[in-house]
């Protein structure tokens, strides 16, 4: 037994081509079937589209009070996931753009499982309230690991020195690096591959912004394998599902 999870900013606030976009990202989703989905910088006109398209397949989760971007989680209806606990909504008090973490206690064929989803504050000069909110974070996965593999995913905005100022916590793996570290699969914002930014400048960033983490004290998952996806261009529009790159990764059951 295995257990997939696709994770993915699909930057609803980008206005053009967002339906095409957001139809795309929906056939990537349905062709792969995760039984977890955690989607970044959704906008309520895309999760309308989500929900029509994905609600017979996913029970959806969000944040029900926003009104601007946010994250959601989308868990596969089958009978081998049980939800176990409500959702937990918990805002970064710091952030000046809303952001908040995401949790939904699971168990997946017996195993339990702590989903957790967030957009950390973005851009370079937020990096004292971003390490904050990381830290908060894995402050949740340190608390939680004895009884449950937390897996926590997201657009964290991060550079490796921040993660490396404030240190993982004991029993926590970085999802990519544990899979080896493919240097195909490290950049999941990379401006020279994809152009869906009108991006002014001459140098063409490549960042490892979007990450996933696993956290256990018993080892209940195991990393298998993750790709990247989402890096053909629709031929509708001629650009990419997202200015992001999706992180798809399976894990098996220990």
């Amino acid at each position: 037994m295995s257990l997939k999870l696709l994770c993915w900013n699909i930057d609803g606030i980008d206005k053009r081509d967002t339906a095409q976009r957001t139809e795309a990202v929906c056939d990537i989703i349905i062709s792969n079937r995760p039984h977890i989905v955690y989607l970044q910088e959704v906008v309520p006109s895309t999760w309308k589209l989500i929900l029509t398209t994905l609600g017979n397949q996913y029970d959806c989760y969000c944040r029900k009070d926003s009104d601007r971007y946010y994250p959601v989680i989308l868990v596969l209806k089958t009978p081998d996931i049980t939800t176990t606990g409500a959702l937990k909504c918990t805002p970064f008090p710091g952030s000046t753009m809303g952001r908040h973490l995401l949790e939904l206690p699971i168990t997946y064929c017996g195993v339990s499982v702590h989903l957790m989803t967030s957009h950390l504050e973005s851009q370079k000069d937020h990096a004292t309230e971003r390490t904050s909110q990381l830290r908060a974070v894995f402050r949740v996965v340190g608390e939680l690991q004895d009884s449950r593999a937390c897996v926590f995913g997201g657009d964290l905005n991060v550079r490796d020195e921040e993660v490396a100022s404030v240190g993982l916590p004991a029993n926590t793996a970085d999802v990519w690096q544990a899979c080896g570290g493919n240097h195909v699969h490290k950049y999941t914002w990379d401006v020279a591959s994809n152009d869906n930014l009108d991006w002014p400048y001459p140098n063409k960033p490549k960042l490892r912004f979007d990450r996933i983490y696993l956290g256990q004290a018993v080892a209940s998952l195991h990393p298998e394998s993750f790709v990247l996806v989402g890096k053909e261009r629709l031929p509708t529009c001629g650009r990419f599902p997202s200015d992001h790159w999706g992180l798809l990764v399976e894990f098996s059951l220990c």
